[in-house]
Parts: structure tokens; sequence; C-alpha cells
């Protein structure tokens, strides 16, 4: 009768420590909510919608078919678009890019030729402004951004504006369906850097990253 008693206290013991778990794993599962919802409510969400006037694609090259003439007529073009007369310069250290980029109103203010500042850019300088750039990915003279897909988070982006270094962290990067708009989700209290190119492997879809101010120089 006592063996019974015993062995019917120790079933009863052992599910009330399995329920006082649930409690306890389901109590910080729901701080952990309430945290992270107080840390979104500190956040200034900010969507802004931009159109992209011209598509990006991947380009590849086949530098197994590539004619000498195909060969010349690149090199040729690359010498035009080094004389653009840029307004400022975008620096990727990690994957060793730096390029120029040009006004709005700049005829060759294009993904043909160049990074592409988008309409609805501020420049570094503006307060909680953000830099809206785009450019293809791919094996191209104009593949510029071919190696974003190679960044995390945490790593630099540099942008040189009127005499002044910006550093920005990228802090993230999603996926937009390819329709021509993109929505672009970030702190509106932060300085922003964007950069948008095709997705990797994706052709109905890009990527933004999403860099903010760390520093200025």
């Amino acid at each position: 009768m006592l063996r019974k008693l015993s062995k019917n206290v120790k079933i009863t013991l052992s599910i009330l420590l399995i329920f006082i778990g649930i409690i306890l794993i389901s109590f910080t599962y729901l701080s952990g909510i309430k945290s992270n919802l107080f840390n979104y409510k500190n956040i200034s969400l900010l969507e802004e919608e931009v159109t992209l006037p011209e598509e990006l694609i991947d380009i590849e090259i086949d530098t197994t078919t590539t004619s000498p003439v195909e060969s010349t007529t690149t090199v040729s073009t690359t010498k035009v678009v080094n004389k653009d007369n840029y307004i400022g310069y975008l620096e990727v250290p990690k994957i060793k890019l730096k390029r120029g980029f040009l006004s709005l109103d700049s005829k060759r203010n294009s993904v043909k030729y160049n990074v592409m500042l988008i309409e609805g850019s501020s420049m570094p300088d503006v307060k909680n402004g953000n830099l809206i750039l785009a450019a293809h990915r791919g094996n191209s003279s104009v593949s510029f951004f071919d190696k974003l897909y190679k960044l995390s988070n945490g790593d630099t982006a540099i942008i040189t504006y009127n005499k002044k270094k910006y550093t920005y962290k990228l802090v993230n990067n999603y996926l937009v369906p390819k329709t021509g708009k993109v929505t672009i989700s970030r702190n509106g209290d932060i300085n922003t850097l964007t950069l948008i190119t095709c997705t990797r492997y994706g052709n109905d879809t890009q990527t933004v990253f999403i860099f903010e101010l760390d520093s200025v120089e």
C-alpha cells in the first residue's frame, strides 16, 4: 500500500515539475516577445517606395566566345565611363568596390553605365535621409554590385561626398519582388544608405541592403 502511494506521489511530483517547467519556459518566451516589441516601438520604422526606372538584371558575358572586337569595345566603354563627373563615391572595402555616382539629371546616371542614383534619394548630409543606389550584378564591366551577396551584418560601406567621408554599417538585407518598385524598410531616425541589385540565383527578386550611418569624418 505504501509502495503504491509512493509511486503515485512520484507521478504527481513529476507532472507538477513538468507543469512548472512549461510555465517558466512560456514566461521566458513571452518576456522575450515583450522585450522585442518594446525595442520595436522605439524604432521609427519607415517604409519608402521608390521606382527603379531601369530593370536590374544579371549581365553574364561568355568569355569563351567573346571576340577580340567585342573585347576592344568593352575597354573603350570603360574609358568613357571613367571620365564622368561624379558627385560622390561609394566604397565597400570587403568586396574591393569603389565607384562614383552621378547627379539625378546626368544622362549617364544609369545602370547601363554606372552605379545609379535613384529618384527619392537624399544626400548623406541630409538629416535622417536615405541615399539609394542601384547597379547590375554579373561579370560584365557594369556589374558593379556583383559581390554584394558576400556582405554580412556589420560590414561597412563608405560614401565620399562634399569632401566628407560617411561610414555606414550593414544592418539588414531582404528580398523584394522584381516589379519595378521597391519598398525600403528602415529606421527613420537614422541616416541610411540603401543598395539594390539582382538577387543571386533569383530571377524574380531583387535584394535590398540597408546600411546605417556609423561615423562622419
